[in-house]
């Protein structure tokens, strides 16, 4: 497997370096890109950074590509990536925040699943070792050729912030998850698409976002500003069909405690809870550790009564 760098610098070789053990440890052959080590944004050019994914997309020895940390421009390579090789050999291609960009325009370009999970940096690179409730669905992920059936909660789960480079010398500290947060009547079932709030934001008009009609769409945040998130919200409600979704899937917050966590819960609910579409909310998918990985691009089904969330369809062949 490859590490891309579509989107920031990976600013932390140490770092870097510590998530590679952690893939090979798991019996991974990891080759990491020449711009994991360009940090000075002249040099880390879209046309840069596309030729490093296209080299990857049209090497058939790599058979699934992580990328190392998000940041704000994986948009500017969407028109310069070869998604025609991505199409015509599948493989998984793995990130979250704005690598949204990326993993929605393999749906709508190359028409094939990508996968909302984890990074390098963030999350595979944890001291001493990747969480297990983040490596385990994972793997399991992208490389089961069945589908994966019922998605259960993590137990515990941390926020702790520590300072790479100088504080991520030791775990970090690990509490009781919070149970996640059913509503809505009826049962949904659709194909799985979102991600990013902020990221799809930028990509209304685009051509690139898919339509969320009939969809079960994820939705997660990096923000703790409820004004900023009702911005990219309204934008996405004002411009595109996220009203007529079957149903949502709401990542747990990023490091605004428990009382933001509410007030998000709350604000999605009533922004886009009517007319009741089943929702599920708190889930650690998204800017949160542990994370899980969704398939985007297959049917899953949520079901409020039953408290049952359910991917249906296998993602990998």
């Amino acid at each position: 497997m490859a590490i891309a760098t579509p989107s920031g610098p990976a600013a932390h070789p140490q770092r870097l370096a510590r998530g590679v053990v952690a893939l090979e440890r798991r019996g991974l052959k990891v080759r990491v890109g020449p711009m994991a080590g360009v940090t000075a944004f002249g040099d880390r050019t879209s046309g840069a950074r596309a030729d490093e994914l296209n080299a990857f997309l049209r090497d058939g020895s790599v058979r699934a590509i992580f990328t190392s940390i998000g940041g704000h421009n994986s948009n500017t390579l969407i028109d310069l990536v070869d998604w025609d090789a991505l199409r015509a050999d599948p493989r998984p291609v793995i990130g979250y925040s704005d690598i949204t960009a990326l993993l929605l325009a393999a749906l709508t370009r190359a028409g094939v699943v990508a996968f909302h999970g984890p990074t390098v940096l963030p999350e595979i690179a944890e001291h001493p070792d990747v969480l297990e409730d983040t490596v385990g669905p994972l793997l399991q992920a992208v490389s089961n050729d069945r589908p994966l059936g019922a998605i259960r909660p993590v137990e515990r789960w941390t926020e702790e912030l520590l300072l790479w480079g100088c504080e991520d010398v030791r775990p970090r500290t690990m509490r009781p998850a919070r149970p996640w947060t059913w509503c809505g009547s009826g049962v949904a079932r659709g194909p799985l698409v979102g991600g990013n709030v902020e990221t799809m934001s930028k990509l209304v008009g685009t051509g690139d976002l898919p339509s969320f009609d009939g969809a079960v769409v994820l939705l997660e945040t990096s923000g703790t500003s409820l004004e900023a998130l009702d911005s990219h919200v309204a934008h996405l409600r004002s411009a595109t069909d996220i009203e007529a979704a079957a149903g949502f899937v709401v990542g747990h917050s990023m490091r605004g405690g428990d009382r933001f966590e509410d007030a998000w819960q709350d604000y999605v609910i009533d922004a886009l809870g009517s007319p009741r579409a089943p929702m599920l909310l708190g889930v650690h998918a998204g800017h949160t550790d542990p994370m899980l990985t969704l398939p985007l691009g297959v049917q899953v089904l949520l079901d409020p009564a039953r408290q049952v969330w359910e991917v249906l369809d296998a993602a990998v062949s």
